[in-house]
């Protein structure tokens, strides 16, 4: 045992203490509290001092200094003795056992130690990113997820390793994330360091040049502390270069190390493809440069220059050697262009004052399309390079610059600047000379794609169907790539999705992710979240739990980049849980829906519209229909104000029920009238003119407002109308909450018998998906409805059981069942049982597979078990929704159908 690694490092000498920083990296006060910055930022001071503090308040607070060599033995021994260390009593009867050999038991039995002790406790690990085995990253996995509530974990890296979840702490508001600029010494803070002797001149400086980095203010002030520096004619870092750099190299030494500092980073590859070869062995040869080459992104490839020297080089080429400095810009930007780092290409060739070759940059690399390869975030760093005088030059681009400002909620500055291209183009027909005219007439249909998705395009317009036009047009002719045509594809997947014609989106949708994983991990995550949506309306649970699994692991890789991503899954996942009233876990962590973060992360109609459905309920348990009014007004604010007509009219379907809830049934009418929503059947359940969405609220709130007003024979017909589009297009989600309003409405109308009929209807396509949300919202005429079925007898056993379940549900809230879907391994047997348990008798079941009815009910107990159920349908709904069986009413392998269902 190295007790070094377990040790807080030492106090560092003149240490200044932040009051701001300090209270952000208060250990105690989050679950979770993580340091993200390049070497030299002083992340691992922060957090030792954190923990000092800590532990001066008498808590335990545990360090580890990790390294490359610790794998999960390792790990599983010494996060035990780091606590130990710290103080804290490891709980164990059995010391001698051999379960101590085991690192799950060393891991168990320190959990369990931290939960006994029951005060806050923190573990501190320094330097994560230098984990390399997957048993350690899954240990830390486990720390963070099935940690106990008193345990506090902290963690430095410079780079996070993808596989480690800090993501859901962190969108959940109990973590914390620390980086550079929160790391970076302000100016006060640099007065601080140097104990208020520096002037101002000298403060203004030292602040240009050090960017704030605390390793460069420590070597000023060693500097400033031992020989002097003449500071008559220069700044500080600039003296000390000449004096103790400069001084000790020979000219071709000089002249290596100015060419050198232009890069970014040193990549042996990239450095010697534009300096010659060779070149990076001889910059590592200078002696004097030890301690100012550090490796980067945990590459010793990669090494990256004092920062305080690269600037001295930038200065001191431009204005010595001007046209070296644009020759050596320019050919790291054509080198970096041919590697693929776009934006840094970019970068490079603007310094080389090139804005045409900025320009072709970003359009060889795709333009738009670059988008869809990498995502916004990249995309909105590529943009911030593109001056005025390359968007002019560059059409294309100016595309992209319309994309960004639609996403932003910047509605008419996109449509001045399109409006302004389609001039200069001939209706993008024709790019910049040397351009290619197909690309601009794709870039553009990407571009009117993107409207429509984001709200701001109603369906049913002649222009929606000239884009899915055009949009099949590219997936069938010529000139586009594959990725192109894949992207073309999920387009069309998404319209159909829209449009509720599932078959069709699915089977777009899955081509598009199957070529889009080739290509593009970033769409690929969309293309699950699109797949997911299409089976999360069809009922399919399994389906959409799986495809929205997929997308949330794979959006965790780029959470600190480009959190988008991540928010969408969290949104997505949760209605989906919330549908199925599983809300126990989603209440204590509810996925982010303020508007303006939803902006940020790239958003489209679906997600705003899962949102305001997931805010609206929780605000209405919070603070009833009043506050969920309030908590909808400020997503309507948004749609109105950044012009999404779709959104807007979705979000009036949920605003007429909550004034209903709210007894304010004469302004629900007046808003209707006012904002002149369907008057009739047709056109209230019209999927050619409005997406699912849109008709589901709408419909769906049209009903509720009828049998508000006990119109009972329009409300009927409107229900009625609802229940058969829904059936023929596969919606079942919005089926079941159809056939909830129409029991309703025939209850409050005095007809019981029809209200049960509706109900038995509902019972049916429960068992297949339990979606349950709008019943719940209508718990009292559900039991009461329940309560006639049972006076009346349900002949049908499969429903007895299904209506039983429902009545628990009901009575006793959510089930609070694990969200996670574990798959259980089940024998043949069980199988063959499983597929006959809930249209079967025991004897029959005996009968076909040779087993007496004790062995039946001996089979079906394990089987209960198992799947932690209490009874045949609760057993065949689950096995329906985690994918074991197939949808109720199929034929099973026996070639015996499903009577009681028929």
């Amino acid at each position: 045992m190295l007790r070094r690694k377990a040790m807080l490092p030492d106090p560092v000498d003149g240490y200044v203490e932040r009051a701001e920083l300090a209270s952000l990296c208060d250990l105690g006060r989050q679950r979770l509290t993580i340091v993200n910055a390049p070497g030299g930022f002083g992340k691992t001071t922060l957090l030792a001092d954190a923990c000092s503090r800590f532990r001066s308040r008498r808590g335990i607070a545990a360090w580890l200094t990790i390294d490359e060599h610790d794998d999960s033995t390792t790990l599983a021994t010494y996060l035990p003795f780091a606590f130990a260390e710290a103080g804290l009593d490891i709980l164990d009867s059995r010391v001698a056992s051999n379960d101590f050999e085991h690192g799950d038991y060393r891991i168990n039995l320190l959990l369990h130690s931290i939960e006994v002790h029951g005060l806050p406790c923190v573990l501190a690990l320094d330097d994560v990113d230098r984990l390399q085995d997957h048993g350690s990253l899954e240990i830390v996995n486990r720390l963070l997820r099935r940690g106990p509530p008193n345990l506090h974990m902290a963690m430095t890296f410079r780079e996070l390793p993808p596989s480690v979840d800090v993501g859901a702490l962190l969108l959940d508001d109990r973590g914390v994330a620390i980086s550079v600029e929160n790391l970076r010494f302000r100016k006060r803070d640099i007065a601080r360091f140097f104990d208020g002797r520096l002037s101002r001149r000298e403060l203004e400086a030292l602040n240009e040049d050090s960017q704030g980095w605390p390793v460069a203010l420590c070597i000023h002030r060693n500097e400033r502390a031992g020989a002097g520096a003449d500071e008559s004619r220069q700044g500080i870092a600039s003296n000390w270069i000449d004096a103790r750099l400069w001084r000790g190299l020979s000219s071709g030494q000089q002249d290596l190390v100015l060419d050198v500092g232009l890069f970014e980073w040193i990549d042996n590859d990239l450095v010697d493809d534009v300096l010659g070869s060779g070149s990076v062995r001889r910059v590592q040869s200078i002696t004097a440069l030890t301690g100012l080459l550090r490796t980067a992104g945990g590459s010793s490839d990669v090494l990256t220059l004092h920062p305080l020297v690269r600037r001295y080089c930038e200065n001191r080429r431009l204005h010595e050697t001007p046209d070296r400095y644009r020759h050596v810009h320019r050919r790291i930007a054509d080198a970096l262009a041919r590697r693929g780092r776009v934006i840094a290409a970019m970068r490079h060739a603007a310094r080389a004052g090139d804005p045409d070759r900025v320009g072709e940059i970003l359009e060889a690399a795709g333009g738009t399309r670059f988008w869809l390869r990498h995502g916004r975030t990249d995309m909105g760093y590529a943009d911030e390079l593109l001056s005025n005088e390359i968007l002019a030059r560059f059409p294309r681009l100016g595309l992209s610059r319309c994309m960004l400002q639609v996403m932003a909620g910047e509605s008419r500055r996109a449509r001045t600047t399109y409006e302004d291209l389609q001039a200069r183009t001939a209706g993008f027909t024709r790019d910049r000379a040397g351009g290619n005219d197909r690309d601009l007439h794709i870039d553009n249909v990407m571009y009117r794609y993107l409207v429509s998705t984001c709200g701001c395009q109603p369906v049913g317009t002649p222009q929606m169907g000239a884009l899915a036009s055009s949009i099949r047009d590219v997936v069938d002719g010529g000139g586009a790539d594959p990725f192109v045509k894949a992207g073309a594809r999920y387009a069309m997947g998404s319209i159909e999705a829209a449009r509720a014609d599932f078959g069709e989106a699915w089977r777009w949708a899955s081509r598009a992710r199957t070529e889009l994983v080739r290509h593009s991990r970033y769409l690929t995550m969309f293309a699950d979240f699109l797949l997911g949506g299409i089976a999360m309306a069809q009922g399919r649970v399994a389906d959409a739990a799986a495809a929205l699994g997929r997308a949330q692991r794979a959006s965790r890789g780029d959470f600190l980049q480009d959190p988008g991503p991540a928010v969408i899954a969290e949104i997505l996942l949760g209605e989906l849980n919330l549908e199925r009233s599983r809300t126990a876990s989603l209440a204590r962590r509810r996925p982010p829906g303020k508007p303006a973060l939803l902006e940020a992360s790239g958003s489209d109609l679906d997600v705003y519209s899962a949102s305001a459905e997931i805010n609206v309920e929780f605000a209405l348990r919070e603070g009833g229909a009043a506050a969920a009014l309030d908590v909808l007004g400020e997503t309507a604010a948004f749609a109105a104000r950044t012009e999404r007509p779709t959104l807007s009219r979705t979000l009036l379907g949920l605003r007429i029920p909550l004034l209903i809830m709210d007894g304010r049934t004469a302004e629900a009418r007046e808003t209707w009238d006012a904002q002149r929503l369907p008057q009739g059947v047709a056109e209230l359940v019209d999927l050619q003119t409005q997406t699912w969405r849109e008709m589901e609220a709408v419909a769906c709130a049209g009903v509720r407002l009828l049998t508000a007003r006990r119109r009972f024979h329009a409300a009927r017909e409107r229900a009625d109308a609802l229940i058969a589009v829904c059936t023929e297009k596969g919606l079942r989600r919005t089926l079941m909450r159809a056939r909830v309003l129409a029991m309703v409405l025939e209850h409050r109308a005095g007809d019981a018998d029809a209200a049960a009929a509706h109900l038995v209807a509902y019972l049916k396509l429960y068992g297949d998906t339990d979606y349950s949300k709008t019943l719940m919202q209508e718990r009292e005429t559900g039991l009461s409805v329940l309560a006639h079925l049972e006076v009346g007898g349900v002949p049908d056993p499969y429903l007895r059981d299904v209506a039983a379940s429902l009545k628990r549900l009901l009575e006793n809230g959510p089930d609070g069942q694990s969200e996670t879907i574990v798959v259980p391994a089940l024998s043949a047997r069980e199988q063959q049982i499983l597929q006959r348990l809930d249209r079967w008798r025991d004897k029959e079941i005996g009968a076909a597979l040779a087993l007496s009815s004790d062995g039946v009910r001996y089979h079906v107990k394990k089987l209960f078990k198992k799947l932690g159920v209490h009874s045949r349908f609760e057993a065949t709904r689950r096995a329906r929704a985690l994918g074991i069986l197939p949808a109720g009413g199929e034929e099973t392998d026996s070639g015996r159908s499903g009577q009681y269902l028929r």
